[in-house]
């Protein structure tokens, strides 16, 4: 009886677990383009154009969500964090309604009217700046930007960039493409002033793709890395090791052992 108790309690625990795990989302439109004109200024700063086109098909839907990660993870103490402003959102010719908001990391511009439902082929042109995302090194300066984001529920079919950057500063290129941390490359070309980046494939829900542009040191002005003290968030950082998370472990861990064996016994 008791084993049988055990082993109740075992696939319970297992069932809690994959509830936890999200599906994976399909949800009947998809994005047809996905470009970005990237300009560094003088200062780092980054002027930022995004065209997206989509097409929701019989769909009825009032607009879309672009997430845009605004801080990450810098060492154990600190975040790093980007400033973002947004400037405008339009149909390639007339102003589209959007609200902003910011949900855990990340900066959220919810695009679409409310009161109407669309469907079918729409364009949303995105334009925004962004301060802190440069980084310096001792022979270059070096801009990592993940282009379209991995958060979007639906495949893209045409990822795309061009980094546009002071004449003659370029040095180096890099481009990947895939899930998070991916190595998959993706193709890149530049002139005197201007690197492009263009996926090889779709990319599903849940891929994106990264560039490197690197630029001559001193091209432009890199100033450090804007940092805060570290938010701690669950569940990444229940596994950090210090001693709250060490002494939290082992009181579970002694709980646990005294529920199996109270089980067995």
């Amino acid at each position: 009886m008791r084993n049988r108790a055990l082993l109740s309690l075992l696939a319970a625990l297992w069932l809690s677990a994959l509830a936890a795990v999200p599906a994976s989302a399909d949800e009947g439109w998809v994005i047809t383009s996905f470009h970005s004109d990237i300009h560094i200024a003088a200062d780092s700063t980054l002027a930022i154009s995004e065209d997206i086109r989509v097409d929701f098909g019989s769909l009825q839907k009032q607009g879309i969500f672009r997430t845009i990660p605004t801080r990450y993870r810098y060492d154990d103490t600190h975040d790093r964090y980007y400033e973002l402003t947004v400037g405008s959102v339009s149909d390639g010719s007339r102003p589209v309604p959007y609200t902003e908001s910011v949900v855990e990391d990340n900066e959220v511009i919810k695009i679409g009217d409310p009161n109407v439902l669309i469907s079918g082929p729409h364009r949303y042109v995105i334009g925004y700046k962004v301060a802190g995302a440069m980084n310096s090194f001792a022979e270059h300066d070096e801009l990592f930007w993940n282009v379209d984001g991995a958060l979007w529920p639906v495949p893209k079919q045409k990822v795309s960039a061009s980094v546009f950057i002071p004449s003659g500063s370029y040095q180096r290129a890099a481009c990947y493409e895939g899930p998070s941390g991916s190595i998959e490359s993706c193709t890149s070309d530049n002139t005197a002033s201007a690197v492009n980046y263009v996926s090889t494939r779709e990319l599903g829900s849940g891929e994106q793709m990264s560039v490197v542009t690197g630029l001559n040191k001193g091209a432009v002005n890199v100033p450090a890395p804007l940092l805060e003290a570290r938010k701690r968030q669950f569940p990444q950082d229940a596994f950090d090791v210090n001693p709250l998370t060490v002494g939290v472990g082992l009181l579970l861990l002694i709980a646990g052992v005294g529920l199996i064996v109270r089980f067995w016994l």
